[in-house]
């Protein structure tokens, strides 16, 4: 027999794919969808006073609310960090003590990233 009297396109098509893997330049669909927008998240709202000043320990808290009370000045920062409390005064450690954020009128200025517009 020769090459050109062979019969071309008697054979079955391919099954599919058999597992879950989408077909190739599909995209991938999140399989969970949640509705809430990061600025939504950042309006969470300060942990209540009572909440600070309870006597559960820092390790029973969330850390958003943990974060709160240590900005309110309610709860000791952790940090070994130094920084000046007073205008134009040396820095000294903060750890152990009850230091405000700029937030809630201290000295303590905000360090949480700011948001890039990729427009």
């Amino acid at each position: 027999m020769r090459a050109n009297e062979f019969t071309l396109g008697t054979y079955p098509e391919r099954p599919g794919r058999s597992s879950d893997r989408p077909k190739r330049g599909h995209q991938l669909e999140p399989q969970f969808k949640i509705d809430v927008d990061d600025d939504e998240l950042d309006e969470r709202g300060k942990a209540s006073h009572a909440l600070c000043t309870g006597g559960l320990p820092d390790a029973d808290l969330s850390k958003s609310d943990l974060d709160s009370c240590k900005s309110q000045g309610l709860r000791a920062r952790d940090t070994n960090s130094k920084f000046p409390l007073t205008p134009g005064g040396k820095p000294v450690s903060i750890k152990g003590k009850k230091v405000k954020g700029k937030k809630y009128g201290g000295p303590l200025p905000d360090y949480t990233p700011k948001k890039k517009n990729n427009k």
